[in-house]
Parts: structure tokens; C-alpha cells; sequence
């Protein structure tokens, strides 16, 4: 099993979807979230990690349920550094063979996705953190 194939399986924002292992340094217990007065949009705040303050992403900016969405217990760290709060982590599965398909145009986080993975009965949306990146830049230029 190759390590650029492999996906964590996660769930954030009421919503299950799969990040590559390739864009993720590790995976922390939640902390509390400390807000920043004026903030960058789409950054609901900071938390300490490795002595250095890591900017946690606020998940309405992309979207997300918070009707459906349980309280983060996890904290995924990206290699751009950036906390992405998560509600559970699944496990790790291995991409298909087949590569992705495309996500529905009427799909809120198709900005921050690399497409959609069938596994088994199921097609999940595949994070690009390169995408969220962009989208957070292009909020903080259009503030």
C-alpha cells in the first residue's frame, strides 16, 4: 500500500470526508480554541501546539452543517499548517485504483475538493488542502 494513496477517513462540519495522509502532519486531541479579535475570516481561532500558535479553521466558511455537526474532539494538523477541528476520525483507507470523479456542481466545499472517492457503496469528497488555502487567502484579500 502506497503512503500517497492512503486517506484518513474523518468527519467534520456534520459531514464524512477523506484527506490525504500526504497532506497531514498528525492528529491531536481537541483543545480549546482561543479567538482572535478581528481574526482573518474563516479562522475561528488559535490553539498551542509544539509551543507555536497553530490557526484553526472556522468550517462555516466551506459550508458545513453545524445542525448535524457533533463537537470537534480531534484536531487534524495539515503540513501548510493549519488545525482542521474534526467531530471523529474513521480510520485510514486505501484510494481506488480508479481515481476520483468529480463533485456535483451544487456541492458547498467543491472549492476545497479534489473530487469525490467511491469506497464500496459510498463516494466521499476528498479534501485538497491546497484548494482551502486558496479560499482562505482569496477571504482575507476580498476583507
Amino acid at each position: 500500500m502506497s503512503d500517497s494513496r492512503l486517506l484518513l477517513h474523518a468527519r467534520a462540519a456534520g459531514r464524512a470526508f477523506l484527506l490525504p495522509l500526504s497532506e497531514l502532519r498528525e492528529v491531536v486531541p481537541g483543545a480549546p480554541v482561543a479567538p482572535i479579535p478581528s481574526g482573518p475570516p474563516g479562522i475561528q481561532g488559535v490553539v498551542l501546539h509544539h509551543g507555536e500558535f497553530l490557526p484553526v479553521l472556522d468550517w462555516g466558511v466551506v459550508g458545513g452543517d453545524p445542525d448535524h455537526a457533533a463537537p470537534p474532539t480531534v484536531l487534524a494538523v495539515l503540513r501548510p499548517r493549519l488545525g482542521l477541528p474534526l467531530e471523529g476520525v474513521a480510520g485510514t483507507v486505501e484510494a481506488p485504483e480508479g481515481g476520483l470523479n468529480d463533485s456535483p456542481a451544487e456541492d458547498a466545499w467543491r472549492p476545497i475538493l479534489a473530487g469525490l472517492c467511491q469506497l464500496e457503496d459510498q463516494e466521499l469528497p476528498v479534501l485538497d488542502a491546497d484548494r482551502l488555502l486558496a479560499l482562505l487567502h482569496r477571504l482575507r484579500k476580498a476583507r
